[in-house]
């Protein structure tokens, strides 16, 4: 089992710990549903150190990173970043990324991957086979932490942690911060719904990072959070999970992700979704919602009229919506919204409706 850079400080705290894809990680601090509100009209803190870090760095670093992903890559400019996929030869989805560049001498590139905490090892492998010479790969997961500060008043924390080295930063940016005396990479990012960063910053500052940012924001609501409410706000916000919603057998086009997928350059998997695209895939993702209580677990069938048309991937409680919700891929010709389902959860079916995605979206 790995530990994040913070785990010693998550146990002195009191957090419950957990395995979360072979990370030992803080579950909860406190009730996760207290956590999730917390965030939705605060501010939450989370170790997110279970992410992959990967540095690609050399001349050509552009042009090879773009054959592998599935977004523009030679117009990024420094201290910018993109979501996208790695595809597999078939289209499928090895892992959804981010890709930030890094700033750089004029003839070489540096770019900042992160993985999912999944798929690190698999994504490294994919990006060392195909590497060709002069590009240097190096897994920085273990010597960079990151955390992420989630949630309205995250500005207000920033700008009392950083002082004048903050400056509010556009969605899909980053910038180098000071931060209690530690030089921190700061992104504009997160995957809560919520406005919010993810904090980078050298392994041996990250418990240092951690205490300051948790008393700057005591003032503001600010409470650290664990994996459990990052399930729950990930969920409500409707963004899929490597190795539960994204997977190798299902393409982009079934996970909806086509928005972050661009068939105008060539890239590993275009060849195979340029095919899928005239085929119409019979399945797709889909948000449901329980009339009773119950979690569906990943694997649950799912049902319409005793006939089995999908299967469940991931399920929660919603605080926000105060039912019980989940995520999973049907029949096309049952993913309207308002088509009432049953959903196989342990022993028993409970009925539900599909309702559009997202569960939540701050207005």
């Amino acid at each position: 089992m790995k530990q994040t850079a913070l785990f010693d400080s998550h146990t002195r705290n009191g957090a419950r710990i957990g395995d979360l894809q072979g990370w030992r990680l803080p579950v909860q601090f406190t009730d996760p549903s207290e956590e999730c509100y917390a965030v939705r009209s605060a501010a939450g803190l989370f170790d997110v150190g279970s992410l992959g870090r990967i540095e690609v760095a050399g001349a050509g670093a552009d042009r090879f990173l773009a054959s592998l992903f599935s977004r523009d890559v030679i117009s990024l400019t420094e201290y910018s970043f993109r979501y996208g996929l790695v595809c597999n030869d078939s289209g499928g989805i090895i892992d959804a990324i981010i890709l930030a560049r890094l700033p750089s001498g004029k003839s070489d590139r540096r770019y900042l991957i992160t993985s999912s905490a999944g798929a690190t090892e698999k994504v490294l492998a994919w990006l060392r086979h195909r590497a060709p010479q002069g590009i240097s790969i190096d897994d920085r997961t273990e010597s960079l932490a990151q955390m992420a500060l989630q949630g309205p008043r995250s500005d207000d924390i920033l700008q009392a942690a950083a002082g004048s080295t903050f400056k509010r930063l556009k969605h899909k940016r980053l910038k180098e911060m000071t931060v209690a005396g530690t030089p921190v990479l700061v992104s504009r990012s997160g995957l809560t719904g919520e406005r919010g960063y993810e904090l980078f910053v050298p392994a041996d500052r990250a418990a240092a990072l951690w205490d300051t940012l948790l008393r700057s924001g005591r003032d503001f609501g600010l409470v650290p959070c664990g994996s459990a409410c990052r399930d729950m706000l990930r969920i409500e916000a409707g963004f899929a999970l490597q190795g539960s919603e994204l997977t190798e057998t299902h393409s982009p086009y079934e996970a909806g992700l086509m928005f972050i997928v661009d068939l105008s350059h060539e890239f590993v998997g275009r060849a195979a979704l340029l095919r899928l695209r005239d085929a119409a895939p019979r399945m797709t993702l889909v948000g449901f919602e329980l009339f009773d209580k119950g979690i569906p677990n990943a694997g649950g069938i799912i049902y319409s009229e005793s006939r089995e048309i999908g299967m469940a991937t991931s399920g929660n409680h919603s605080p926000h919506r105060r039912r019980d919700v989940g995520l999973g891929y049907v029949d096309r010709r049952y993913a309207q919204p308002g088509q009432e389902i049953d959903v196989e959860v342990k022993d028993r079916e409970i009925s539900a409706r599909i309702i559009p995605l997202p569960f939540y979206k701050r207005k």
